[in-house]
């Protein structure tokens, strides 16, 4: 049975605890907005960064077609080892955008698919984008991410199986908390996962957060979660990850499945830039994270991810706080064009005053 169900997004307004802030405010950007060009934006209320770039961000196109992943630096960062790390290679089959990608084979009956981070995260943001080449049928355990802590009795994954989903919260009491939600995937097409994680700020506290949207679609969205229940953190951060091809009754067992992974960045705040493709951040189904090189309250540097955005389109700047909060309304540049203050001819516009903040902050 394959599972294909709309994904339906869920209210913020469910979220516990929170207490609205003012979303940061962009005022002007100048730069070329072409991939690999640097941008600085001004503005307001964009809020701390401690390190201006991400823990990682790569796309692959650096590294040898057919050569193992492994432990290869990144564009920014380094991967490193942990479960199915060894398993990932270069390839040119299939790409988001670029050239090349990481594909991660269930071949020989392998179902640790997983590129590695290893740390101490009490706060976790993770994009990329996957495409899954499944040979017959969908498996019954698919886990496109997951976290672990406290020698693997802290844990942290959604699950998609042949006819359901859902959220997983472990601590090292065996609590936290299982959702039922709507995540879904399809065959041999780009989806993308936004992922936005924040532990128990102190041993028993129900204050975790756990957020997942997919297409720009918050499927998942829970709080006063209690992640861990000592003073331990989350250490390890697996992208990838699982693909089950055993069956059990109501799911088939499978052949197995061809899992490319593209454009993959992590970082330990959820402050970040990204180019949406409606004028808010909402309606944006196709959003692509830059890579910023630096940051203060009321500018930012960043580098151009073009991702999928043609040259010439529209797109919409959007920049999101360490607490979540984004400006409703993006700022339009147009790709391949030049913007600065007083440009005109389609490219970025002097001043934006956003809609009333859409988003909350998690205390």
């Amino acid at each position: 049975m394959q599972l294909h169900r709309a994904l339906a997004p869920l209210s913020i307004a469910c979220l516990l605890a929170v207490q609205a802030h003012a979303a940061p405010t962009i005022s002007a950007a100048s730069g070329t907005f072409a991939d690999g060009s640097s941008i600085t934006v001004t503005g307001s209320a964009f809020g701390t960064k401690p390190t201006g770039g991400p823990l990682v961000w790569d796309t692959f196109e650096k590294g040898t077609v057919g050569n193992k992943v492994l432990t290869s630096p990144a564009i920014v960062g380094q991967w490193q080892q942990g479960a199915g790390y060894d398993n990932g290679a270069y390839s040119n089959a299939v790409a988001h955008a670029g050239k090349q990608s990481v594909k991660m084979s269930t071949a020989g009956g392998l179902y640790d698919l997983s590129l590695a981070q290893n740390g101490q995260f009490s706060v976790v943001y993770m994009d990329w984008w996957v495409y899954i080449n499944y040979y017959d049928t969908i498996t019954r355990n698919f886990k496109p991410w997951r976290l672990y802590g406290d020698n693997d009795t802290m844990q942290a994954n959604s699950v998609i199986m042949c006819d359901s989903s859902g959220m997983s919260i472990q601590n090292e009491s065996s609590g936290g908390g299982f959702w039922w939600d709507s995540m879904s995937y399809a065959k041999d097409q780009w989806q993308h996962y936004q992922v936005m994680l924040k532990e128990s700020s102190s041993s028993g506290s129900a204050d975790g957060v756990v957020m997942e949207y997919i297409n720009g679609q918050l499927v998942s969205s829970h709080t006063g979660v209690v992640t861990r229940t000592t003073s331990n953190h989350w250490d390890q951060i697996r992208i990838g990850h699982y693909w089950a091809s055993d069956g059990v009754p109501g799911c088939a067992a499978n052949s197995g499945a061809d899992i490319y992974l593209d454009s993959v960045y992590v970082d330990t705040t959820w402050a970040r830039v990204e180019i949406g493709n409606a004028a808010t951040y909402s309606g944006s189904t196709v959003r692509e994270v830059q890579v910023p090189t630096s940051w203060s309250a009321g500018s930012i540097q960043f580098t151009v991810n073009q991702g999928s955005f043609a040259a010439g389109s529209t797109a919409y700047l959007y920049i999101t706080d360490s607490s979540g909060n984004v400006n409703a309304a993006g700022l339009p540049i147009k790709i391949g064009g030049t913007a600065s203050t007083g440009s005109t001819g389609g490219t970025t516009t002097t001043s934006t005053t956003p809609d009333p903040p859409s988003n909350v902050s998690v205390n």
